[in-house]
């Protein structure tokens, strides 16, 4: 693994490879290994996120349906504090969503935290809706929406576990 970065932020996004699987199904036969290698609860855990936290800083920890109650756990035990749960609605068409056991899995959770007192209301800024809708391009991709909503709680900026680079942003990452 790439050294863990040693620099102070201000924001940290993380988007940890829980350990999941693909199912088969009939729409997608051949989806069943995943494109990239996973960490078990217990590694993700382990990652030095509270060692690039600044005082006042913000934490977006994506999760999945399984993980939902864990990623509380491994956000507090990186030393921050549990705000509240922001949810991605996947759109594209009518496909949108992995059918399973008769519910369309068409939503990712961010669970959100923050150190000390980062600044809650920026004055002159929109409100971040907990809800917001975006398509679903690629398998773990996260939408360039979700940046744009949390691009101005601070200067600092990382994103863990990163897919892509991105303007104004350190990414940390196998895949950049």
């Amino acid at each position: 693994m790439i050294p863990f970065p040693d620099k102070k932020y201000d924001v940290i996004v993380c988007d940890p490879p829980w350990q999941i699987k693909k199912i088969a199904n009939k729409q997608r036969p051949n989806q069943i290994n995943m494109d990239y290698s996973m960490m078990s609860l217990e590694e993700i855990k382990l990652l030095p996120v509270q060692d690039i936290a600044k005082d006042n800083c913000w934490l977006f920890l994506w999760t999945t349906q399984k993980y939902l109650f864990e990623s509380k756990n491994v956000l507090e035990h990186w030393g921050f504090n549990y705000l509240c749960m922001s949810v991605w609605e996947k759109t594209f068409g009518k496909s949108a969503g992995m059918p399973l056991f008769g519910f369309r899995w068409n939503a990712e959770f961010i669970a959100i935290g923050y150190k000390k007192k980062p600044k809650l209301f920026v004055k002159g800024k929109k409100l971040i809706p907990l809800v917001f809708q975006a398509e679903n391009i690629k398998h773990s991709k996260k939408p360039d929406k979700f940046y744009k909503l949390i691009d101005s709680l601070g200067n600092n900026k990382i994103d863990l576990f990163a897919r892509n680079k991105r303007i104004g942003w350190d990414v940390w990452g196998n895949e950049v």
